[in-house]
C-alpha cells in the first residue's frame, strides 16, 4: 500500500498542480474572512412565546453537501456561525412538538435573525416521537433527479442491514444494478463523497454498517460535470457526525431460528438465512464546544445461513452444517472548526469477516472452505470559505481488502469431485480450489467553487480534478494441482471417497481452470461547472470533464516485467437546463444530456497477451488405480505418464485466450438524455414524471477480428444426449438455431477423410474441395468491440411525500434493457472465465435481446413514521413483474452427438475447441421469472426513562410468505424435470429451472435500543 500511495501521489503532482496554485494564490491574495461567512441566529418558541429548550436546528445546503446543526439553549436561543453563502433548508425538531421548516439565503457576511414559531401535540409524556425528515422541495438550480434515503428513513425502515437495501429503495434502481447499469461495476461508489470503487472489477469496496449512515444518496440522472468514472449511478454514503450534544444509543437485534421460516426446497441449490445476531453500539458529541466533534460507532455480528442436503447418502432435508458468518465493524470520525471558514474532518474504518464453509451447496459431507476478509479505509476532507460565495476543498481516501478462501485440508490436497454434467456435483476430502481476492485503492481530489453576477445573470461555478490509483490481486489456484473427478453413471453405491480403491480403474482428473492476475489501475479528471441563472425562472448548468485512465498488469510466473495495457483519455460533454414554468416553483421541467465515461478496472484488459493470467480447464483421464486418497501429480509427471497411455487428454475448455490491446482502444462510456418535471403539490407531497435513454458506446472485449472468415456455421442441430435419445426440452427434441466450427479442425477432418481415416462422413453442407477454400487466421485483439450493443429506456412516476409526522415514496418504473452485452466488460451472463461472444461465436448466437437483470414493470412504496398510541414504523412493498433470462446449451463432445435436419452427423470432434461455451436456445430474454412480490413491515415503540429512551423493535420480513424463485438454471442440457430417480447423486438439481435462489423467506426480527 505504501508503494501505491508514493506512485499514486508522484503521478498526482503533475495533474493537480494547476488547481493547487490557483487556490494558493487565492489564500495568499486572501484578508480576513471571518467576517465573510454568514451566521444563522433566532429562538424557537411556542405559540404562547415560551422558550423551545434542547430544539434540534438543522441546517442542510443543497444538494446536501453542507450539514450543520445545534441545539437551543434554555431561553431558547440558537446560533450557528461559519456557514457558507447559498440556499439552505433549516428544520426544527423537539419532542412532542410539530417540526417546523423553512428555507433561508444567507448572504456573504450576513447575520441572520429567523425565529421559529412550533406547536406542541398532545403524546404520552414518556414517548419520543420520531418525525419525517423526507425533503419534497423543488430546487429548479439543480438539473437532475436524486433520491436521499435519511437517517429517520434508515432508523424505520424495515431494511437487510447492508447499504445496498437502502440503494434499492432509489426509483429505478436496484441494489446493484442502477439506471440500468451493467451491474455493481459500471456504479460510482462513494463514502463521505470520495470514490470508494472496485479496481478489479468494479463495483463496491466497502460496506460500511447501514447503522452508520446519515443518509444514502442515490443520483446519476443529469448529474453535474464533476460525478464521472460511472455508468449507472452514483452511490454516495454520507457518515455521522458528531455535534454539541452527547448522544449514544446500544442496540440487539436477533433473527432467530425459530422465528425463520424456510423457502429452501429439494434440488434448491442456494442458502438462506437460518439465524443472525447483532450487537451495534454508537457515540458521538463535542470534544471542544463548537470546534471539535467526533463519532464512534461498532456492529459485532454472527450469522448462519443453511443449506439443503443434496447428498442422498445423507439423511435430512437440511445439510447437518450451515454457512457460519462472524463479522466486526468498527469507525471513527473527527469534525474539526478550528475557525468559522475551516472544517476538517478524518473518518477511518475497520472491518472483518470469517466463514466457515463458505459456498457450500449441499453437496459437502462437511465445510471445505473459510474465508477471511479484513478491510480498513480512511477518509480526510478539508474545506474553506475563502470569501463571498467562495470555497476550496481538497480530500483523500485509501481503501484496502484481503479475502482469502483456503481449504480446510490444506492446498496441497487434491478434491474429489464426482464427475457429471451439473456444475454441482458430490465434492470429497477438499475444496477444488482456493483463492484470494485483494483490492486496494487511494483517492485524492480537490476543487474551487465560486460565485459570479454579470449581466443579470448569476453563475456558480465548480472547478476541481481528482485521482486514484489501485491494485487487484485475484487469484484462483487449484488445491493438490489437480482434482479427481470419479465417474460411476447412476450407481454410486460402490463409491467411498475414503478409499481410492473403489474410485474405479479409469479415474478422470481435472487440471487448470487456474486465475493468477495482479494487476493495477489509474483514474484521473478535471473538470468545470457552471450552473446559470438566467433570469428568475431558467437555469442552465453547461459542464465539461476531461478523463484518463490507464491500466498495468504484471505478469504471472515471473515471465516478465510489470506494463501498461491500456491507456486513454477523452471529454464529456454535459447540458442541463431547468424551467420554472409558473413563476412560483411549484412546476419545474428539467433536461439534461451528457457523457459519461466508465472507470478503468482491471477486468477491461486481464486478457491482455503477456499477462499469463488465465490456464484452460483439461478433463485428462488416468488408465489406473489409484493407490491412496493423497495421492497426486505434477504437471510433469502427468506428461511423462502420458507418453505411455496411462494419462489421456480427454476434452479441454479454453480460456486462456489473450491479444494486444488495439492501438485504437477506447474507454467505454454511456451517452445519457434525462427529460423530466417535477411539481410540488402543496406543501407535503412533491411529483416527478422522468424518462432516460441511455446507450452504452464503446464496449471493450477480446475481439478476433477474422472470425467471420474463421467459422463456419450449421443450422438446426440436433443434440443427442449420453445414451439414444434427443435432448428434450420443453416436450420437444432440442435443436441449436446455429452452432459455429473452427475452420482448422474442418481442414484437419476433411484431409483425414480424404485420406481414408475411416474417422466419420463429411460435415453436412461441405466437400473434401473446401479443404481449399476455408481459411484459420486468429487476430485476437482487447479492443471497443464491433456490433456490441446496450440501449436502456425507463420512465419513472414518482410521488415523494413529507409530512411532519410521517413521509416516504411511491414510485412505478417501465424499464426496456435491450442489447447482446450484459456488462461493460465482454463477458457473458453465465458468470465463467471464457473469453466471450467476440472470441467464442457459438456465444453470440441469439445474443441479442432483453438482457438479465431488469424487470419490465417495477412498483416500490415505502413509508416510515409516527403511528398512533405512540408507535413508530415503516412499510416497504415491492412488485417486480419478472426479470427476463435465456435457456442455454453447453457444448460437450465428450458427451453428446450433434445432428443436422437430414441426420447427417456433425462430428463430435469438430466441437472440441468448443467445450464448455453456452449457446442461446432461444432468443434473448425470450423467457421471464415468476413475478415476484414482497412485504417487509417494521414496527417500534420507545418509553422515555429519566434521559434515556427505550425502545423495542420487530420486523416482518416477507409478511405474505413468498417463496419466488429469482434464479434457476438455465442450462438445458440435463432436461425439463426430476425423473423420480433415487439414485442420482446430485443429478436433479441440474435440470432446467432447477433453483438457484429465491426470495428471503418469512422471518421476525427482534430488537431492542437504548438512546440516550
Amino acid at each position: 500500500m505504501t508503494q501505491l500511495l508514493r506512485s499514486m501521489l508522484h503521478r498526482a503532482r503533475g495533474f493537480a498542480c494547476a488547481a493547487i496554485l490557483l487556490t494558493l494564490a487565492t489564500l495568499a491574495g486572501a484578508r480576513t474572512l471571518h467576517a465573510q461567512a454568514a451566521t444563522l441566529q433566532g429562538r424557537v418558541t411556542d405559540p404562547t412565546g415560551a422558550p423551545v429548550v434542547a430544539a434540534l436546528v438543522d441546517l442542510n445546503q443543497s444538494p446536501g453537501t453542507l450539514r450543520r446543526n445545534a441545539r437551543t439553549d434554555a431561553t431558547g436561543a440558537y446560533r450557528i456561525v461559519g456557514l457558507p453563502t447559498g440556499r439552505y433548508t433549516v428544520s426544527i425538531r423537539r419532542s412532542g412538538y410539530q417540526t417546523g421548516r423553512d428555507i433561508v439565503l444567507l448572504a456573504p457576511g450576513e447575520t441572520l435573525q429567523q425565529d421559529f414559531v412550533i406547536e406542541s401535540r398532545p403524546v404520552m409524556i414518556d414517548t419520543v416521537t420520531v418525525v419525517s425528515d423526507n425533503d419534497v422541495s423543488l430546487d429548479r438550480t439543480q438539473t437532475g433527479f436524486d433520491t436521499r434515503v435519511t437517517e429517520t428513513a434508515i432508523e424505520l425502515l424495515p431494511l437487510a442491514q447492508d447499504p445496498s437495501a437502502a440503494v434499492a429503495l432509489t426509483p429505478g434502481a436496484r441494489g446493484a444494478q442502477v439506471f440500468g447499469g451493467a451491474t455493481a461495476q459500471a456504479n460510482q461508489y462513494q463514502i463521505d463523497g470520495l470514490a470508494a470503487n472496485h479496481p478489479g472489477v468494479g463495483g463496491d469496496l466497502v460496506q460500511p454498517s447501514l447503522n452508520w449512515l446519515e443518509a444514502v444518496q442515490v443520483r446519476g440522472l443529469g448529474a453535474a460535470a464533476e460525478y464521472g468514472n460511472f455508468q449507472g449511478g452514483l452511490v454516495n454514503l454520507i457518515t455521522k457526525s458528531g455535534s454539541n450534544d452527547f448522544q449514544g444509543e446500544f442496540t440487539v437485534r436477533a433473527n432467530a431460528a425459530a422465528l425463520t421460516a424456510s423457502n429452501l426446497q429439494r434440488y434448491d441449490v442456494n442458502s438462506e438465512i437460518r439465524s443472525r445476531y447483532d450487537v451495534e453500539g454508537e457515540l458521538r458529541g463535542p470534544i471542544i464546544r463548537n470546534r471539535l466533534f467526533y463519532y464512534l460507532g461498532g456492529q459485532v455480528i454472527t450469522r448462519e445461513d443453511r443449506v439443503p442436503n443434496n447428498l442422498i447418502t445423507r439423511e435430512g432435508f437440511y445439510a447437518p452444517f450451515g454457512i457460519q458468518r462472524d463479522e466486526q465493524k468498527l469507525f471513527g470520525k473527527l469534525s474539526w472548526q478550528p475557525t468559522g471558514v475551516d472544517q476538517l474532518m478524518v473518518s477511518g474504518g475497520y472491518l472483518n469477516a470469517t466463514s466457515d464453509g463458505i459456498g457450500s451447496t449441499g453437496y459437502e459431507p462437511e465445510p471445505l472452505s473459510r474465508m477471511t476478509a479484513p478491510t480498513t479505509f480512511g477518509n480526510a476532507r478539508y474545506e474553506r470559505l475563502l470569501g463571498p460565495g467562495r470555497a476550496f476543498q481538497i480530500s483523500a481516501a485509501t481503501f484496502e481488502r484481503d479475502e482469502r478462501r483456503e481449504p480446510a485440508a490444506g492446498e496441497d490436497r487434491a478434491a474429489v469431485v464426482l464427475y457429471g454434467l451439473n456444475r454441482f456435483q458430490p465434492t470429497f476430502l477438499n475444496a477444488p480450489f482456493r483463492s484470494r481476492q485483494a483490492p486496494s485503492s487511494a483517492t485524492v481530489q480537490s476543487s474551487l467553487t465560486w460565485e459570479i453576477a454579470r449581466g443579470g445573470m448569476r453563475h456558480s461555478l465548480k472547478a476541481g480534478g481528482e485521482y486514484s490509483a489501485g491494485t487487484w490481486i485475484d487469484q484462483r489456484l487449484r488445491n493438490g494441482g489437480m482434482t479427481w473427478r470419479p465417474s460411476f453413471g447412476r450407481n454410486y453405491s460402490r463409491f467411498n471417497p475414503d478409499d481410492a480403491f473403489t474410485w474405479g480403474g479409469v479415474v478422470p482428473t481435472e487440471w487448470g481452470g487456474e486465475v493468477n492476475l495482479n494487476a493495477d489501475v489509474r483514474n484521473a479528471a478535471v473538470y468545470l461547472q457552471d450552473n446559470v441563472e438566467i433570469g428568475p425562472r431558467l437555469t442552465l448548468a453547461p459542464g465539461i470533464r476531461y478523463g484518463w485512465w490507464e491500466g498495468y498488469i504484471t505478469p504471472a510466473g515471473d515471465v516478465g516485467p510489470r506494463f501498461r495495457a491500456m491507456q486513454d483519455a477523452a471529454p464529456d460533454f454535459r447540458l442541463g437546463a431547468t424551467w420554472d414554468v409558473t413563476g412560483r416553483n411549484d412546476l419545474v421541467v428539467k433536461a439534461h444530456a451528457g457523457r459519461y465515461h466508465q472507470s478503468m478496472f482491471a477486468q477491461f484488459y486481464e486478457r491482455v497477451a503477456g499477462g499469463n493470467v488465465f490456464s484452460d480447464r483439461e478433463t485428462w483421464y488416468y488408465g489406473a488405480r489409484p493407490t491412496s486418497i493423497d495421492q497426486r501429480f505434477t504437471q510433469s509427471e502427468r506428461d511423462q505418464l502420458a507418453q505411455t497411455g496411462v494419462f489421456r487428454l480427454q476434452e479441454a475448455v479454453r480460456l486462456n485466450q489473450t491479444g494486444p490491446v488495439d492501438p485504437g482502444y477506447r474507454q467505454p462510456y454511456v451517452d445519457e438524455f434525462v427529460l423530466g418535471a417535477e411539481k410540488q403539490l402543496g406543501r407535503f407531497w412533491k411529483a416527478e414524471l422522468v424518462y432516460v435513454n441511455r446507450q452504452n458506446r464503446n464496449m471493450v472485449a477480446l475481439v478476433d477480428r477474422n472470425a467471420a472468415t474463421n467459422y463456419t456455421a450449421f443450422d438446426n442441430i440436433a443434440v443427442f444426449g449420453p445414451g439414444v435419445d434427443q435432448v428434450e426440452y420443453l416436450g420437444r427434441g432440442l435443436r441449436l438455431d446455429r452452432v459455429y466450427v473452427p475452420n482448422n479442425l474442418l481442414i484437419e477432418f476433411l484431409t483425414a477423410i480424404a485420406n481414408d481415416c475411416q474417422c466419420g462422413q463429411v460435415p453436412p453442407g461441405l466437400t473434401l474441395a473446401d479443404r481449399d477454400r476455408l481459411t484459420w487466421n486468429p487476430d485476437l485483439v482487447i479492443t471497443n468491440a464491433p456490433g456490441a450493443e446496450r440501449s436502456f429506456h425507463q420512465i419513472q412516476g414518482v410521488v415523494r411525500f413529507g409530512y411532519p409526522r410521517f413521509g416516504g415514496v411511491i414510485s412505478a418504473v417501465y424499464s426496456r434493457l435491450r442489447g447482446n452485452l450484459d456488462n461493460v466488460g465482454g463477458y457473458d451472463e453465465t458468470g465463467d472465465y471464457s473469453a466471450g461472444q467476440f472470441v467464442n461465436p457459438n456465444q453470440s448466437v441469439n445474443a441479442t435481446g432483453l438482457l438479465p437483470n431488469s424487470s419490465p414493470m417495477e412498483i416500490k412504496t415505502w413509508v416510515y413514521g409516527s403511528l398512533p398510541a405512540a408507535f413508530r414504523g415503516g412499510l416497504l412493498f415491492s412488485w417486480a413483474g419478472g426479470d427476463r433470462y435465456t435457456p442455454r446449451f453447453e457444448l460437450s463432445p465428450a458427451l453428446y452427438s450433434f445432428f443436422d435436419l437430414n441426420r447427417d452427423s456433425l462430428s463430435s470432434h469438430l466441437f472440441f475447441p468448443s467445450n464448455g461455451q453456452p449457446v442461446f436456445v432461444e432468443t434473448r430474454g425470450a423467457e421471464a421469472y415468476p413475478e415476484r412480490v414482497q412485504l417487509d413491515l417494521h414496527l417500534e415503540r420507545g418509553v422515555r426513562m429519566g434521559p434515556a429512551e427505550w425502545v423495542l423493535e420487530l420486523d416482518g420480513i416477507n409478511v405474505l410468505g413468498q417463496d419466488t424463485p429469482i434464479a434457476w438454471n438455465t442450462s438445458v442440457n440435463q432436461g425439463l424435470n426430476y425423473r423420480g430417480d433415487t439414485d442420482q447423486f446430485g443429478l436433479e438439481s441440474g435440470f432446467y429451472r432447477a433453483v438457484r435462489d429465491r426470495v428471503p423467506p418469512r422471518s421476525l426480527r427482534l430488537g431492542a435500543t437504548v438512546r440516550f
